[in-house]
């Protein structure tokens, strides 16, 4: 369909996935972690740290 995609990974998971977290990894185009920690967990991921 040609959509693009952003997800943000909730603020309070640092260091375990989420269920949503681990359904659209695959398939986002842009996923965002709040922790360098997750970086480890989904290595394409960005960090932008906290967003409140």
């Amino acid at each position: 369909m040609g959509l693009k995609t952003v997800y943000i990974e909730v603020f309070d998971r640092i260091d375990k996935p989420t269920l949503t977290g681990k359904l659209v990894y695959p398939v986002t185009n842009k996923f965002i972690v709040q922790w360098p920690e997750m970086k480890r967990v989904y290595p394409k991921a960005i960090d932008l740290g906290g967003i409140f």
